[in-house]
């Protein structure tokens, strides 16, 4: 089949033609049983293989992964559809052979927003841009609210916490070494039609201009001897790495403003201990288990330092400010 010219129809456009299509959380949830993207990949692997309807065959493709034929997605009451499978083959985020369609990315719903990200079968690889897991929601549900005037993600990936909270500064941006993960996180950003959201490619440890929100989602720090081969570094952290991430949140984060990290907790929390300003962690894992912690830390704020540990509850399944406010209570 020939493709089409390529549209010069704007992403903010096409991401609402997607969501029309029903590219939505509430759609979502409905076809998956859940709109958490962490949770999604064992809810996929649950669900039993058929063909999917027409009214749920946009989830399938670029959520689910799956093949499609294109007769599922040509719907009489819905003709708009045959255009934007055109649109999305002429972008390159849907391969076609024949009758059958393929995404080769996955979009996913995000709140209001459309992450784009590797499909779950994609190879792991040094530049895998990974699904999202828990430690995204935990990031994103930790930032305390209140609009900012910057916000800065160092490591952002597919740019996960500005998407889904995307209120939060007037500028936001995104730094990452990965080249894919900015191309992502740029696609993400102008199918969502959030302007203010910029990506670009460099190390943690570059100059940024000072920003009152500071985050990271850092990587896994490497214990001794471990196998560093692509298949075991694509979410691990490289030599060195923290030695250069301490020194860029504090250059990072403006006067008065405030850095919110995730990590494991071998990592934040002697780092915190050890650092000025106020800082508060909080690790989420069960006591004997490689912990995770959420740390927020105002570097310009007076001394003090305070963490605790808490369990994660159906009611309260991720990291959230009432737990930094908790935590200073003490």
């Amino acid at each position: 089949m020939a493709v089409p010219p390529r549209s010069k129809l704007p992403l903010a456009a096409l991401g609402a033609r997607l969501r029309d299509a029903g590219l939505t959380t509430r759609a979502l949830a409905a076809w998956a049983g859940t709109a958490r993207i962490a949770a999604l990949p064992a809810r996929l692997a649950e669900m039993p293989v058929r063909p999917p309807t027409p009214a749920d065959a946009i989830l399938a493709l670029c959520v689910g992964g799956a093949e499609v034929a294109r007769d599922r997605l040509r719907v009489p009451s819905a003709p708009a559809l045959t255009a934007l499978i055109d649109e999305l083959i002429a972008r390159e985020l849907i391969a076609c052979e024949g009758d059958r369609l393929r995404a080769r990315v996955a979009i996913v719903p995000l709140g209001p927003a459309l992450l784009v990200c590797d499909r779950l079968d994609a190879p792991i690889e040094r530049a895998l841009v990974c699904w999202p897991d828990d430690s995204s929601h935990h990031l994103a549900s930790a930032i305390p609210p209140g609009r900012r005037a910057g916000w800065l993600d160092l490591g952002c990936g597919s740019a996960f916490a500005p998407l889904a909270r995307p209120e939060l500064a007037t500028r936001i941006v995104g730094v990452d070494i990965n080249e894919r993960a900015v191309r992502y996180a740029q696609l993400g950003a102008g199918l969502s039609g959030i302007a203010h959201l910029a990506a670009s490619l460099g190390d943690v440890g570059a100059v940024c201009e000072p920003a009152e929100l500071v985050t990271c989602n850092a990587p896994i720090p490497d214990p001794p001897g471990i196998d560093r081969r692509p298949a075991n570094v694509w979410r691990r952290a490289e030599p060195g790495f923290f030695d250069r991430l301490w020194p860029a949140l504090r250059r990072a984060v403006a006067p008065g403003g405030m850095i919110v990290i995730h990590g494991a907790g071998e990592a934040v929390l002697p780092a915190l201990a050890d650092a000025g300003g106020e800082r508060v962690v909080v690790t989420y894992t069960p006591a004997g288990v490689r912990g995770f912690a959420i740390g927020w830390w105002r570097p310009g704020a007076p001394a003090r330092f305070a963490a605790v540990r808490r369990a994660l509850t159906p009611d309260r399944p991720h990291i959230d400010p009432a737990d930094r406010e908790e935590a200073l209570a003490r």
